[in-house]
């Protein structure tokens, strides 16, 4: 990640206004428990990020990255996930229900793992 307290400081204001944070790197970061519903983070790299109990309700994750990623009851509501990467995510617990662009083998690989909504 890029930048410091600085970039940090600019991610959540833009996220307090809603706005695009399309490509952004948001790796390692420790974001449990923040809104990022209605977001568009489509290329986003959250490798790393702790995201627990977060909210990505209808956000777009379109080829997002969230490998290695801490998703223990995050909301994942009719999010679009076409082609987001999810190797070695933690999602017990994590709901999907309504979510598209998951592939019947990304499916079976995230209730695998403990996720609902499938």
């Amino acid at each position: 990640m890029a930048g410091g307290n600085g970039y940090v400081r600019c991610i959540l204001q833009k996220i307090e206004k809603q706005e695009s944070l399309a490509g952004v790197d948001l790796r390692n970061l420790y974001l449990s428990g923040i809104d990022l519903s209605n977001l568009d983070l489509r290329g986003a790299n959250l490798k790393g990020c702790r995201l627990s109990n977060g909210k990505l309700a209808a956000s777009d994750l379109t080829n997002a990255d969230l490998t290695d990623t801490m998703l223990i009851n995050a909301s994942f509501k009719k999010a679009n996930l076409a082609g987001t990467v999810f190797h070695g995510a933690v999602v017990a617990g994590a709901d999907f229900s309504g979510a598209k662009g998951l592939n019947t083998e990304l499916k079976s690989y995230l209730k695998s793992k403990g996720a609902m909504g499938l």
